[in-house]
């Protein structure tokens, strides 16, 4: 199912990290949400994190921004640092074109999701 949020056309299958929702109303300790992370081109993912670096880091940790990934020769110039150190293994990404959006989190609602099954058999 694709649904248009932010100007950004988005399905399930973008999603990095599904398991670690937790619906608006519950208890949510570390404040995770939704975030969009998009290119020039469109969205890239969407990730559920407490802040923004941890979204890139997941993005990163599950092969979503390899297309911004820099060489480590490239990555530094001189003294200055071009790049972010991104995922667990620290590597160099060039984020120029990438932009990064906080999603509304909605509340679990067990008849929208049967609403929504429902339509894509109508189908």
């Amino acid at each position: 199912m694709k649904i248009t949020i932010k100007g950004f056309e988005v399905d399930d299958s973008m999603v990095v990290n599904p398991d670690d929702y937790i619906p608006e109303g519950n208890l949510n300790w570390h404040r995770m949400r939704p975030w969009l992370i998009h290119n020039e081109y469109g969205p890239m993912c969407i990730v559920f994190a407490h802040h923004e670096g941890d979204a890139l880091d997941q993005a990163v940790d599950s092969n979503r921004l390899d297309s911004c990934l820099n060489e480590i020769e490239h990555a530094t110039h001189g003294d200055e640092c071009e790049c972010a150190f991104l995922g667990n293994a620290s590597e160099p990404f060039d984020l120029t074109n990438i932009g990064i959006v906080e999603l509304p989190n909605p509340k679990f609602s067990f008849c929208a999701l049967l609403a929504a099954e429902q339509t894509e058999k109508d189908i």
